[in-house]
């Protein structure tokens, strides 16, 4: 697909990089946002773009590279080969996100507040858009928790996969990105010891916050899991600020 020329697209008053590859990669990403290049178009070869914009061949690899690693393109090699825009993936938005939160240092009380945000509005949304399905594995999910009580490690990872198929069931891709990416990021700070009085409180949040969302009552389900992860940001946050008693940690209630 071809791409308008570089006068066409850089605005007026917008820092011109320096570097010719830059330039392809900053072509290439406003044409995708301006929904001028679409998953499944074809850029072309090496040989093709370095023709169109009168460079070697050394910055459209180059920039070829760049557009690979944040994955807008797909490279195929051989004689046929070229660059494609790539097919959307947000698991890998998540992936990227969640290592970004970490090396930007984000504190929990951010991120805790960030996942409050996500989930009680994808709680809302559960209730309009799950479908039998996803309240089917729901229940399972709750089933399988009733059976991990004892089990505190095993209680916390269930307890997450519940949040995430909440998250899930709004059937809002952004929000479900944010989510794992959140969860991913906070799992060692919900600390899996949950004990097992703490394990059956937090199922029974988990079970209040699913019956809103089977009764479609969005109002509700946003309510009790913002309740519910207010009580967990209170009682994480003061383990990571050693206000617990030596020994007890946080768990996911």
């Amino acid at each position: 697909m071809p791409l308008p020329k570089d006068s066409e697209r850089r605005p007026r008053k917008q820092p011109v990089r320096s570097s010719a590859s830059s330039l392809i990669v900053d072509q290439v990403r406003s044409a995708l946002f301006r929904g001028e290049l679409k998953s499944g178009d074809m850029l072309g070869s090496e040989t093709d773009l370095a023709r169109r914009f009168g460079v070697s061949r050394v910055p459209v690899r180059d920039a070829f590279k760049a557009l690979q690693a944040l994955g807008i393109v797909e490279i195929k090699m051989g004689a046929n080969g070229g660059a494609r825009i790539a097919a959307g993936n947000p698991s890998r938005f998540a992936d990227a996100l969640a290592v970004q939160f970490k090396l930007v240092g984000i504190e929990a009380e951010e991120l805790f507040e960030a996942e409050i945000a996500v989930e009680s509005a994808a709680a809302a949304l559960a209730a309009i858009n799950a479908t039998d399905e996803d309240l089917a594995e729901m229940r399972a999910l709750l089933r399988d928790l009733e059976d991990k009580i004892e089990d505190r490690d095993a209680f916390t990872a269930g307890g997450l996969r519940f949040h995430l198929k909440v998250v899930d069931a709004s059937h809002n891709r952004a929000l479900i990105a944010y989510a794992q990416a959140l969860i991913e990021v906070l799992y060692e700070a919900y600390a899996p010891q949950t004990e097992p009085d703490l394990a059956r409180r937090v199922l029974a949040k988990h079970k209040r916050i699913y019956g809103f969302i089977a009764a479609r009552d969005g109002v509700r389900a946003s309510d009790a899991i913002t309740a519910h992860l207010r009580q967990v940001r209170s009682r994480v946050l003061r383990e990571i600020r050693g206000q617990t008693q030596p020994g007890a940690r946080a768990g996911v209630a």
